[in-house]
């Protein structure tokens, strides 16, 4: 017997895989007559026969025996051949396997289920949600996955459908036995099917998500700040606020220099410099710099860690802000830290025209591992004395700024 010879469980494979992309599925979805099923069966030559006949004959037999289902009832027709030789004659051996009814088929591989699931999922669509049927038909495996919130799914969009979203956030939709995290764990479903049934000026295709591409009010975004000094703007009390975007772009802060960082240890431990606050990068990146509009008029210094994602970012913010100046992010600084250097795990080759001369210099020292292999110096490893050392520029202008209290240069 012949490891090339048809096995049933072969067989069966393949159909179980058509059946998993959707191949009989969506022609009984689409009303297509029934078409039997034909799959060639290889087996024994007459040279076989001659040469290995107990082998042939074990095949057979195992053909036979794997075709039929527990009662020993048929699982499929099989239709045979005639080999013949000299030295045996006329034998009949399996040809090929038909699958003569989409039951059969379904008895086979056990997913008689999912044929009534789809009866289900395509009678609720085109009686609540019509515009949706053709794409369920189109889809089925996705419709059969999903049939047990079917009925919450076209509910949903229905409901979406027949309301004005764009004063409401994507959990707050009014629908009964639909939960407020019920569209953001099937949006991958709710998509197609708004996509089907809404008007197209309510869809907005180049959206970077679900809730603004069906017109849903966008949550808000907020930025997070310590105060390094006194500012006017807020009680002196206040070291540190959280304000959202839209409100902070109509809130021009009366400070000269924001600095931005990407570790929160940092963040909290940045020590005090007058006229300036501090931002928490998390969140923050070009999308704030375009939205609020008086940070491109203040002084922005960007402290990231020394590695190629910490070059990365200062070049996209200067693609905005050309003027944004680096902090700590230097040779020197790398080299007295070397043996607080870590590993960058995925690191970026990626050509960043922003950077300074003597920043290209060593984004290509560490493009090339000249330091060693995918280093990074994160921020929060470096000595707060050198943090301080590194302010002093800002520290001297303020206290060389006849308009700063004697209190400030303190």
């Amino acid at each position: 017997m012949t490891a090339a010879w048809s096995r049933v469980d072969d067989l069966v494979a393949t159909l179980r895989a058509r059946w998993d992309r959707g191949t009989y599925l969506r022609a009984y979805a689409a009303g297509e007559p029934w078409v039997p099923v034909v799959l060639a069966v290889k087996g024994p030559t007459a040279a076989d026969l001659v040469n290995d006949l107990d082998g042939s004959l074990r095949w057979v037999g195992r053909f036979h025996a794997d075709s039929r289902g527990r009662g020993g009832q048929a699982r499929f027709t099989i239709d045979y051949r005639p080999v013949r030789s000299r030295a045996l004659g006329d034998n009949e051996v399996p040809a090929r396997i038909r699958v003569d009814t989409l039951d059969q088929l379904a008895a086979l591989l056990g997913t008689s289920a999912d044929i009534a699931r789809l009866d289900r999922v395509l009678g609720c669509t085109r009686r609540d949600l019509p515009g949706a049927a053709a794409w369920v038909a189109a889809h089925p495996v996705v419709a059969v996955a999903n049939h047990d919130v079917w009925p919450q799914l076209v509910a949903t969009v229905r409901w979406i459908v027949d309301h004005d979203t764009s004063r409401l956030d994507v959990r707050h939709l009014d629908v009964p036995g639909v939960d407020t995290k019920f569209v953001e764990r099937h949006r991958k479903v709710l998509g197609p099917l708004l996509d089907q049934v809404l008007p197209p000026e309510r869809v907005d295709p180049g959206a970077p998500s679900f809730a603004a591409r069906y017109g849903f009010r966008r949550r808000p975004s907020y930025l997070r700040l310590r105060l390094l000094a006194p500012v006017p703007t807020f009680p002196a009390t206040v070291t540190e606020v959280q304000l959202r975007v839209d409100e902070l772009a109509a809130t021009e802060l009366p400070v000269d220099t924001v600095f931005i960082v990407e570790n929160q240890a940092t963040y909290l431990a940045f020590p005090s410099v007058p006229g300036a606050v501090v931002v928490f990068g998390e969140g923050f990146g070009t999308t704030v710099l375009e939205a609020v509009a008086w940070l491109r008029k203040k002084q922005l210094v960007y402290w990231g860690d020394i590695d190629t994602h910490g070059f990365a970012i200062l070049h996209r913010l200067r693609e905005r802000v050309p003027s944004v100046r680096s902090l700590l992010m230097d040779r020197a600084t790398l080299i007295a830290h070397r043996e607080q250097i870590v590993g960058e795990p995925t690191p970026t080759s990626a050509s960043l025209e922003c950077l300074t001369p003597e920043e290209q210099e060593l984004y290509r020292d560490l493009i090339e591992d000249r330091y060693g292999p995918s280093v990074r110096l994160e921020q929060e490893r470096i000595r707060l004395s050198l943090v301080r050392q590194a302010l002093e520029p800002w520290l001297r202008d303020h206290c060389g700024d006849e308009r700063e209290s004697d209190r400030m240069c303190t």
